[in-house]
């Protein structure tokens, strides 16, 4: 297995200020704008987590679903505290991820998923992508990087429902083996925007972005209350798999370690808060 601290690939800088800098919705996280560290997340299958600084001014927090260099894994990871979503306002929630390249590239395979559902879990491996079966009511926004015959090219980006992996609108993205880049990551959203009508409908829209090869996009409509969602505790989570195929599926996080001036700047600004604070009570 190649040592993950050794081949995490660049974050696409362009990216991280695309997602500071767009407007953010009053609902969902951004994983690339804000620190999250993986290791207080739920993990099932084959994922793990780990949080190091490797001494290059950053500190990483990692998401591995799917092991590189090893196949038949499944594998997901949930923030342990559910969210109480309105589906009648907007939300969205962006994030880094990569698959390395392994020496014997070979099969691509199979995917991962971006998950909100009303309980974390794990589905099927291989072309399930960790989400086929899952149980209970979700939506999933999906990059898929195998197909059978009957199925969209591969690799391609989709919108899941409750545990099914037939797509509810797919993009085909003709990228072919470049979804594996070993010096850039992926940056991805999927944001909501109601209908305006009161009813838990609107419209879902996944994107995925790289700095090099461009962005590729995937939308429908859905009526959250048909999908039993509407009113219910939210988790949102990671789901991958990849069958035959030994491709690792990895979800970032990053932050600068703010240098010991910084530090103490900012700590003399809590200071300064702090005592204002305090006189504002006395007021």
């Amino acid at each position: 297995m190649i040592p993950m601290r050794t081949t995490l690939p660049r974050l696409a800088l362009v990216c991280s200020l695309l997602a500071s800098t767009a407007t953010q919705a009053e609902q969902g996280v951004d994983f690339s704008a804000t620190f999250t560290d993986f290791t207080g997340w739920s993990t099932f299958g084959s994922a793990s987590t780990e949080t190091f600084a490797p001494g290059n001014g950053f500190i990483y927090s990692l998401l591995t679903l799917t092991q590189t260099g090893t196949g038949d894994q499944a594998g997901s990871g949930f923030a342990q505290e559910a969210l109480a979503l309105d589906f009648n306002q907007s939300f969205r929630f962006a994030f880094n991820w990569y698959i390395p390249v392994y020496d014997n590239i070979g099969l691509r395979g199979d995917g991962l998923t971006f998950v909100l559902a009303t309980a974390p879990g794990l589905g099927g491996g291989g072309s399930d992508l960790g989400y086929g079966g899952l149980s209970g009511p979700s939506v999933a926004f999906a990059i898929d990087t195998f197909n059978f015959d009957d199925e969209a090219q591969s690799p391609s980006v989709q919108i899941l429902s409750n545990g099914s992996t037939t797509p509810l609108a797919v993009t085909e993205t003709g990228l072919g083996d470049d979804i594996r880049d070993p010096n850039f990551q992926w940056f991805a959203e999927f944001v909501y925007t109601p209908s305006g009508d009161s009813n838990n409908t609107g419209t879902l829209l996944g994107t995925i972005w790289h700095i090099n090869l461009g962005s590729f996009s995937v939308e429908t409509a859905v009526d959250f209350a048909a999908l039993d969602m509407a009113g219910a505790p939210i988790y949102y989570g990671f789901t991958a798999g990849n069958g035959a195929a030994i491709d690792g599926h990895i979800i970032t996080s990053a932050v600068p370690i703010p240098e010991p001036g910084t530090w103490a700047l900012m700590l003399a600004g809590m200071a300064v808060l702090g005592f204002r604070a305090r006189n504002l009570a006395r007021c």
